[in-house]
């Protein structure tokens, strides 16, 4: 009894570290609030995983001013946004990449920017073998 007791005290301490840890060695700079609470208080995170959602996170935002850009830039937008969730997907489950999407897309004009990028999206041809993921995340 006295291990189980130990064991869950031991699990539940190191749970409140990682939270209390990831502020000081990961930069939230440039996410929004509520994302980045997201990202520091889900337990389904590592600090790997932290670090390179938050990376997604900065890169995923810019999509929230979609409707603002010229098609030329909206474009590129589509484009960037896919070579960053292919190489983000390299490092972590596309399951975690929705969460954080569902989180930053949570409100109705946020999803009609994102039903667009869609759309554009779909008219552009990638090849993502030659895309280098190295650098990024």
């Amino acid at each position: 009894m006295k291990t189980k007791v130990f064991a869950c005290s031991a699990l539940l301490l190191s749970l409140s570290a990682c939270q209390l840890i990831s502020p000081l060695v990961i930069d939230y700079n440039g996410v929004r609030l509520d994302v980045a609470t997201y990202i520091n208080n889900s337990m389904f995170f590592s600090i790997a995983d932290r670090k390179v959602l938050v990376e997604y996170a900065k890169q995923q935002q810019k999509v929230l001013n979609f409707d603002k850009l010229t098609a030329e830039q909206q474009k590129q937008l589509a484009y960037d946004r896919a070579v960053g969730r292919y190489c983000a997907a390299q490092r972590i489950s596309m399951k975690k990449l929705n969460l954080v999407d569902s989180q930053i897309f949570s409100l109705s004009e946020h999803q009609k920017n994102l039903d667009d990028l869609y759309k554009v999206q779909a008219t552009l041809n990638f090849d993502m073998q030659k895309e280098n993921c190295q650098a990024k995340f």
